[in-house]
């Protein structure tokens, strides 16, 4: 195994359990892209195991901080390792995600599970060249009745790989249906954005639907297929309406409501538009969802996707009635918990309002949060009382 060594700094980052290496960490370097390596202090100290791409800016992601072979042992360990943290969801759900990349020491792999199909996403050419040992492993260990692979990640360019959307094992059925706590939703995992679901929301939806009281008027926003209002209209709401821009989103949301024998207005319309244009004197919401899609992919835009949020919950409060709620999302690790409160309150000013926060809301717990991995936190939301 060819031998890198790193700087001080990253060397600390590397002691604290941070599992990337930048291409500028680098200080003495060998091996070919999508080789494994072994990582090491200035002074020659071990630090970790991990594939290198020296083409990428993260050029090494580590895969062990223990010297131990990278085999398929080991891969195997870690997916049983993933598979046991997901435990507590049985019976609640039949969708979750099996294994969430460095949350789960698998950087480059994501898996999702649904009712026995699985949705595979390959992000890093490291990963790519375990191919091999990951997907038979998958097979065998969870017996799917078929293996989608979406990897179609922009990463993947950046890693030199191309996209790949293909059945790799058994059927992929058109529609997949799901339960989530009293509700059943349709999921394509062709078409569909991600790798065929909102998985990620399923604790902030049924947090946020236990506030929706019989007769409530519920605005759901950037819709998608409509999980959010769902769940509102399940809890008694009177009257739901669905926002997207995507005609095949909500085309699935209405097939999505009549599995739950549901009906809801649906909208075909750019959210700013139409949260701009809405007549709130006349057409207003006891509560009103924002989960846009990340707005700052990159730190050089969190400012204007700041103010992108702002102008989307000003005009969210506008409509909203007093005492409304309104559940406000972020999905861009470049943007802190700390921002989007900040958000709030400039737009609350804005309104001439008070805001009181109901409940803090994260990504759940099939999406693991490490704390020696900052990115590894990625959504975070409030539910808000205006008062």
């Amino acid at each position: 195994m060819n031998k890198i060594v790193v700087n001080r700094a990253a060397a600390r980052r590397l002691r604290l359990f941070f599992p990337w290496v930048y291409r500028t960490d680098i200080q003495q370097a060998a091996g070919d892209a999508g080789e494994l390596v072994s990582v090491h202090a200035p002074d020659g100290v071990f630090l970790g195991i991990g594939y290198i791409n020296p083409a990428s800016e993260i050029s090494v992601r580590i895969l062990s901080f223990s010297d131990v072979e990278i085999n398929r042992d080991f891969f195997r360990e870690r997916l049983l390792a993933a598979f046991r943290k997901r435990e507590p969801l049985r019976g609640k759900t039949d969708a979750c995600r099996l294994v969430h990349a460095e949350a789960d020491e698998l950087p480059g792999l994501i898996v999702d599970e649904y009712a026995g199909h699985l949705a595979v996403q390959i992000n890093t050419l490291g990963m790519e060249r375990q191919r091999g040992v990951l997907l038979p492993e998958l097979a065998e260990m969870r017996q799917p009745k078929g293996i989608y692979e979406k990897s179609d990640a922009k990463s993947r360019s950046r890693e030199g790989l191309g996209t790949e959307h293909r059945v790799l094992h058994g059927e992929i059925p058109g529609r997949i249906e799901i339960a989530e706590s009293g509700a059943r939703f349709l999921v394509n995992l062709r078409e569909s954005q991600k790798t065929g679901f909102f998985l990620d929301q399923r604790r902030n939806r049924e947090v946020t639907a236990s506030y929706v009281e019989e007769g409530f008027e519920v605005l759901d926003v950037f819709a998608n297929t409509g999980a959010f209002g769902i769940h509102a209209a399940l809890r008694g709401a009177r009257r739901v309406r669905l926002v997207d821009v995507s005609r095949e989103a909500l085309e699935l949301a209405r097939e999505n409501l009549a599995a739950n024998g549901l009906a809801a207005q649906t909208v075909k319309a750019d959210a700013f538009d139409y949260l701009t244009e809405a007549p709130g004197a006349r057409d207003r919401f006891d509560l009103v969802v924002l989960d846009p899609p990340p707005f700052a992919k990159a730190k050089r835009s969190a400012a204007g996707a700041l103010k992108g949020l702002r102008h989307l919950i000003v005009q969210s409060l506008r409509i909203l009635r007093p005492g409304g709620l309104l559940a406000v999302f972020s999905c861009s690790h470049h943007v802190s918990q700390e921002d989007l409160q900040r958000a709030v309150l400039d737009a609350a000013a804005d309104r001439g309002c008070r805001i009181e926060i109901l409940e803090h809301l994260f990504q759940d717990r099939d999406h693991p949060y490490v704390l020696n991995i900052p990115m590894s936190l990625y959504l975070k939301g409030f539910l808000l009382r205006s008062l």
